[in-house]
């Protein structure tokens, strides 16, 4: 099958999130099977990092907007010679790139990656099947996301992308032949507003073979949080755990550890942990495996929750317990009490993070059962297969149409 993706990032190895990550493997896994091309913005990627998504595909072609207004006004002193598309060159080139791949590499399915990318489904050439994968419920998600803002221009500029991707999500909904979610929880959402046989579940690439780690490895007490720290839900779930959290299991278990890892923590993050000795913020750590292996217990809150939180998941692959809130286990849908552990608040929070510290033989349930269950179900070739039917099912409803 002859495939386009667009999507709003380069897809490469050394990519940071789990979005990035996820594609990257989709499209590695699906090159030996079909031809592939790639539209994508470009976010100053390295050759090297360019060549890896290259070598993938049978064409790559990499649009870099103006991010910022300086960069938007630099193009205008350079002769930019259509003032009114100041701040709307990069999609002007998308929805001709987009046209000029499908009419010569006579595309059969655009996959659109990601809600912002609905953007474009209205250029499609009407022959052409479209699958959007929404990785998230925008209508859900971002609305407490934006909770967590405080009053300010970063609040207002949450504000405008909020309805944006709402919007973008209802015109995926309307428009695309077939979306594919991350779990049943937002296939349950969709189904109530579209036919559900135009929705599909596919989990996203975890990056982990289900392999669990050796408990020798551990450092007894260690409680470990992973996540960009240039998110705002990340950082308001690491401020939850570092100010309402870890006292309370400190004051009664003195020698627990609190560990923050993920890229991009501002010098002030990381002044914090430097006043406290049990709190450790690493910055971005190459190898998260080896993390998992380290911790006693996942601390993994996600205040916002979403279609598959990828690092819950990652931590019971590796068979370390996981405490969470009911909004990191909505899309995941694990067994409370014998696959995952959930606090509703920080005092239930602790009481949990506190009991697998003690009990061993709880730790040991919560631990076996998370890694039964996602081994169960959360299968990459699964997904691969699930990928596959939905471009055929996206394609047979256009030849349908026509």
């Amino acid at each position: 099958m002859r495939l386009l993706f667009i999507s709003p990032f380069v897809p490469h190895p050394e990519i940071l999130h789990a979005g990035g990550q996820h594609l990257y493997h989709l499209i590695h896994d699906l090159a030996p099977h079909h031809e592939l091309h790639l539209l994508a913005y470009g976010r100053g990627e390295s050759a090297e990092q360019q060549a890896a998504i290259r070598g993938l595909c049978a064409s790559v072609t990499i649009i870099t907007p103006a991010y910022t207004w300086g960069q938007k006004l630099g193009q205008l002193r350079r002769g930019w010679r259509h003032p009114h598309q100041l701040g709307r060159r990069t999609h002007f080139e998308m929805r001709g790139a987009i046209t000029h791949i499908c009419e010569y590499a006579k595309i059969e399915v655009v996959h659109l990656a990601w809600t912002e990318m609905a953007r474009y489904i209205g250029v499609i050439p009407a022959q052409v099947g479209t699958v959007v994968n929404l990785h998230d419920i925008e209508a859900d998600v971002r609305p407490r996301e934006l909770a967590l803002y405080p009053l300010g221009m970063a609040k207002f500029q949450a504000m405008y992308r909020t309805r944006q991707l709402i919007r973008l999500e209802q015109t995926a909904m309307q428009q695309a032949d077939h979306l594919v979610v991350c779990s049943e929880t937002d296939r349950a959402w969709l189904s109530k507003k579209i036919d559900p046989r135009r929705v599909s579940v596919a989990p996203v690439w975890t990056g982990l073979e289900y392999n669990p780690l050796p408990i020798e490895k551990i450092v007894p007490g260690r409680l470990l949080f992973f996540g960009a720290m240039d998110r705002i839900a990340n950082r308001a779930a690491a401020e939850f755990l570092i100010q309402e959290v870890f006292p309370l299991v400190v004051a009664e278990y003195p020698t627990a550890t609190l560990r923050i890892a993920g890229a991009n923590p501002s010098p002030k993050w990381m002044r914090r942990a430097a006043d406290h000795p049990q709190i450790t913020i690493t910055g971005y750590v190459p190898n998260i495996a080896a993390e998992w292996a380290a911790a006693d217990v996942a601390v993994l809150p996600s205040l916002i929750g979403g279609g598959q939180v990828t690092k819950i998941v990652q931590a019971m692959a590796a068979r370390r317990p996981v405490v969470t809130i009911p909004f990191g286990n909505e899309g995941i849908g694990a067994p409370v009490g014998t696959a995952v552990e959930l606090g509703k608040d920080a005092e239930d929070f602790a009481a949990a993070v506190l009991r697998l510290l003690r009990d061993g033989s709880y730790w040991d349930t919560i631990a076996s059962g998370g890694h039964e269950f996602v081994r169960q179900q959360f299968d990459w070739q699964t997904s691969i297969h699930t990928f596959e039917a939905a471009y055929r099912a996206a394609l047979a409803t256009q030849r349908e149409s026509t």
